[in-house]
C-alpha cells in the first residue's frame, strides 16, 4: 500500500513508498509535470511552475 507523509505535519514534503513508475516531463522552461504510479494502482500528478520569483506546485490524486 502506498503511504504519503502527513500533510499537516510536513506540508513541504511529498514522500511515497512502493512507486511502480515515476514520470517527469519538462512542459516548458518554467514548468514540470510529474506522474506517479503506485503498485496499488493509484495515480498522482504533481505540477511545478515558476511564476516570477515564486515556485507554485499542485498535487492531485488522478486515480480513476
Amino acid at each position: 500500500m502506498t503511504k504519503l507523509v502527513n500533510w499537516t505535519e510536513n506540508p513541504d514534503e511529498i514522500v511515497l513508498e512502493e512507486v511502480k513508475l515515476f514520470h517527469l516531463e519538462s512542459m516548458n522552461e518554467r514548468s514540470l509535470w510529474v506522474g506517479v504510479y503506485t503498485q496499488d494502482d493509484k495515480i498522482y500528478h504533481l505540477n511545478i511552475h515558476a511564476d516570477g520569483d515564486r515556485l507554485k506546485y499542485y498535487w492531485s490524486d488522478e486515480t480513476v
